[in-house]
């Protein structure tokens, strides 16, 4: 055999095998360490990667230990003591992690707010082993800022944009028996949009008698004031609020929006 046709034929031989290598080795670091987690953060030395997220409400998140002792503490600061008052409370245990990869465990978000939390392990926390998780609420709607009915706080497109000059492709028949199009253009839209500004803020249960929730279309900062006209309770610029109207008086209240539009409750 020729030399220089073995020298080839060996030089293709481990170049298969490195690559053969390599995407073995990535398959093996691409698999899921903590099972059903949508997404994870790694746990080594004294720190979380990433340090900072955000996702989604409805995300269920995984720590995937690396090396050394860690948990996951979003209870207190393990620095200061101070409660870190997040949305929802939790926390996972101690466990000590590998090269390969240990789940410290999972938790579901569901509660839209930003999340701290640490390992308080040791001095981990003092060592700048902090992070913070910031969960979004999913509002779908047309975010395309073209389209007539653009809604600058949709986080998830649901294919509803409208654009000027589209119409349905429902049909439908006047009284003399003429063929009409439906009008889903821009002004069409607009009409539709007016006829729900009612349902544009939700009050539920209604009448209440011990949690209320608001929950609004567009952000608002709100004010609740009694039937004498008093401000009872308000809050900043949210998508949604619970109030816990168990010691309030019995009666009728008005929930106001930014914008001046009002909307009716009854405490029994």
């Amino acid at each position: 055999m020729n030399h220089c046709t073995l020298f080839i034929s060996s030089k293709r031989n481990f170049v298969s095998a490195l690559l053969v290598l390599l995407l073995s080795s990535s398959v093996s670091f691409s698999q899921e360490i903590c099972l059903g987690a949508d997404v994870e953060i790694s746990t080594q030395n004294f720190s979380y990667s990433p340090a900072a997220l955000t996702i989604d409400a409805g995300t269920k998140v995984g720590w995937v230990n690396f090396g050394g002792t860690h948990d996951v503490n979003g209870l207190a600061s393990s620095v200061t003591g101070a409660a870190f008052s997040n949305p929802q409370s939790f926390s996972l245990g101690t466990m000590v992690g590998n090269s390969q990869g240990v789940c410290l465990g999972t938790l579901l978000f569901t509660v839209p707010g930003v999340y701290n939390y640490d390992c308080s392990i040791g001095n981990h926390a003092a060592n700048g082993m902090i992070a913070t998780l910031t969960v979004v609420e999913i509002v779908t709607g047309c975010n395309n800022s073209l389209a007539c009915n653009y809604d600058s706080t949709a986080t998830e497109d649901d294919g509803s944009c409208l654009f000027t000059g589209d119409a349905c492709d429902d049909e439908d028949v006047n009284t003399e028996g003429d063929v009409i199009q439906e009008d889903c253009s821009c002004a069409g839209f607009q009409t539709f949009v007016d006829e729900l500004e009612d349902l544009s803020v939700l009050i539920f249960p209604n009448p209440v008698t011990s949690v209320l929730t608001i929950t609004l279309h567009s952000k608002s900062a709100l004010q609740v004031f009694d039937a004498l006209g008093k401000l009872i309770e308000e809050t900043g610029v949210v998508s949604s609020w619970v109030l816990n109207v168990s010691d309030w008086e019995k009666g009728l209240y008005t929930v106001k929006t930014q914008e001046g539009k009002t909307h009716k409750f009854i405490v029994e």
